[in-house]
């Protein structure tokens, strides 16, 4: 899965009415991975040890991969396997070889993306290089890893990428310390480069160029190209088509930077230097810690700011604590605040509403890979009829079906207020109601939650007549009514094959009188019916339809 901007829904959902289910995915919690590690493949994900675990991203059919120390897993099946990387321990597996599979060595990888066949990018950080791993076949295939771009390593000596700073054609380009990578929908790739102090451009062909900051020269300037400059870039993801946020934990903020015109900017956060706190509020007033791992979800900027996730919503010009208890460090599942994470590295999306963090610390267990679960909280009201087409003094039940977090009030108003109600009532969830004259009765239905309240109203919801014909006909839009209020009259039309020589159409009143037999053919006349709510019902011999129409002369 592309680390990219996910526009999954028709709508922004803002980080007030949004909510977070904290779980924990894979990992056994531990403070020493250097030698609490795994050398085995296969195993369950609440049955392993992860060391420092990294980047996370996906692949285009679901696969999750993971980067820890020196090596690259990846969850199929339930199970973890070591797809890249030494089995050895971390303190002893560290290296740069390309090969396949677990003949590969790698030194630190950082963050990781996937392009659109299945490739997975690495940024292997103390190798200074971006690494490809070639995009699965099965279990039982290895996945080869070359050097995509940077420095291959140097025969003779420790075995250990090449440091420095340069443009150009794949392993032709240097690089110091690259930390993450994302990439945009044609196929270009963002990267982090926290040695140099600038972020770079990786064309599909490998060609590398630098979008922003001068290597070398460390700073807090907004500014275009070079002009600007960076303390220590570390995460990135795509905003937008044509721009990439990134976070920047020795300034203490985030910012933006539009890939085309290469002019950066402070999203958020302080503009003239670090100034670190735990401030929410707006873009310019909101406080950093130490913000490391971004994405970009439905608009949403989230943040890895330390054990805490740190949502961004632009539009609103407002920076939240999404998920996370800033006083606490430890593995602690729950919702919102009431969750508790240590040290966040990544945060990724796996485009069906959850978002996966790696958590490495050396300071309390950790090394596990989370997952949060994105809720709606703000209501969205919405509501059921056991039966919307009744007779005069037939109960049906009206039931609440809101979505978003459990309303604290609901409000029913029926229009016209001819009923009675049977059970229940009118604030709670369900309520049973008779009507008592026939016609089209208007329901309403007000939720409020703490996050906010909405209001859904559905005209002509509930038909009320005094012949049960009518309640066993089928709406449908197989048939449709042409009325001509100035002529007084009324067409139909008829989809093909609904229509046979043996349907019987016929006109009746809402209170249950038959009006008249018609001809379906021809065009009816309404001026001698009196005004009020009308049905046309065609019976087949399979299937009966109604639809229903309103005279009202003037």
């Amino acid at each position: 899965m592309k680390k990219i901007t996910l526009l999954s829904l028709a709508f922004f959902i803002t980080s007030l009415s949004i909510g977070q289910t904290v779980t924990t995915f894979a990992g056994k919690a531990n403070d020493d991975p250097d030698n609490n590690t795994e050398s085995g493949t296969a195993n369950d994900i609440t049955n392993t040890y992860f060391s420092e675990p990294s980047g996370i991203c996906f692949d285009d059919d679901g696969r999750m991969y993971i980067a820890e120390r020196n090596k690259i897993r990846a969850y199929i099946n339930t199970n973890l396997y070591i797809r890249a990387g030494s089995l050895q321990a971390p303190n002893v597996s560290e290296g740069y070889k390309n090969g396949t599979g677990t003949q590969s060595t790698f030194r630190k990888p950082g963050g990781i993306v996937s392009n659109s066949a299945g490739d997975i990018f690495v940024a292997d950080v103390d190798n200074h290089c971006i690494r490809k791993i070639a995009s699965f076949n099965t279990l039982g295939t290895g996945q080869t890893v070359t050097t995509f771009a940077g420095a291959n390593s140097t025969p003779g000596l420790p075995g250990f990428g090449t440091e420095g700073y340069a443009d150009g054609m794949g392993t032709a380009a240097r690089f110091k310390q690259p930390t993450d990578i994302c990439i945009d929908n044609s196929g270009n790739f963002y990267v982090t480069e926290y040695g140099n102090f600038t972020v770079r451009k990786i064309r599909p062909d490998g060609r590398v160029s630098t979008v922003a900051g001068s290597a070398g020269v460390e700073g807090t300037a907004d500014g275009t190209g070079t002009a600007a400059t960076f303390g220590g870039p570390w995460g990135i993801a795509m905003y937008d088509a044509n721009r990439v946020v990134v976070t920047d934990p020795w300034n203490t903020n985030i910012r933006m930077i539009n890939v085309v015109t290469q002019e950066v900017t402070t999203l958020a956060g302080p503009k003239t230097g670090p100034s670190p706190g735990t401030t929410d509020g707006t873009l310019t007033a909101a406080r950093f810690k130490k913000p490391k791992g971004i994405a970009v979800i439905d608009g949403i900027i989230y943040v890895a700011d330390e054990n805490v996730i740190r949502a961004i919503d632009v539009p609103n010009n407002s920076v939240t604590t999404f998920a996370g208890n800033r006083g606490s460090f430890s593995i602690t599942n729950g919702t919102g605040s009431s969750a508790a994470f240590t040290e966040i590295s990544d945060i990724q999306s796996d485009g069906q509403g959850n978002m996966y963090v790696s958590e490495n610390s050396r300071l309390v267990a950790s090394n596990v890979i989370r997952k949060v679960t994105i809720d709606n909280l703000a209501p969205t009201s919405n509501f059921t009829a056991s039966k919307r087409d009744l007779l005069v003094n037939e109960a049906t039940t009206l039931t609440n079906t809101s979505s978003g977090q459990a309303s604290t009030s609901r409000t029913w108003t029926i229009t016209p207020a001819d009923y009675s109600i049977v059970s229940g009532s009118l604030t709670e969830n369900t309520v049973e109601i008779k009507c008592s004259k026939t016609g089209f009765y208007e329901v309403s239905l007000s939720v409020t939650n703490e996050y906010g309240t909405d209001l859904t109203t559905k005209e002509d919801f509930l038909a009320v007549s005094n012949t049960g014909s009518i309640s066993s006909y089928k709406n449908t839009d197989l048939v449709k009514l042409f009325p001509n209020p100035v002529n007084n009259e009324l067409q139909l039309q008829f989809e093909t094959g609904v229509l046979a020589n043996s349907s019987i159409v016929d006109i009746y009143h809402i209170n249950g009188n038959k009006v008249m037999s018609i001809d379906p053919t021809q065009t009816v006349n309404t001026s001698a019916l009196a005004n009020g709510i009308y049905f046309v019902t065609v019976r087949t011999g399979e299937l009966n339809y109604a639809k229903r129409f309103i005279v009202s002369h003037k």
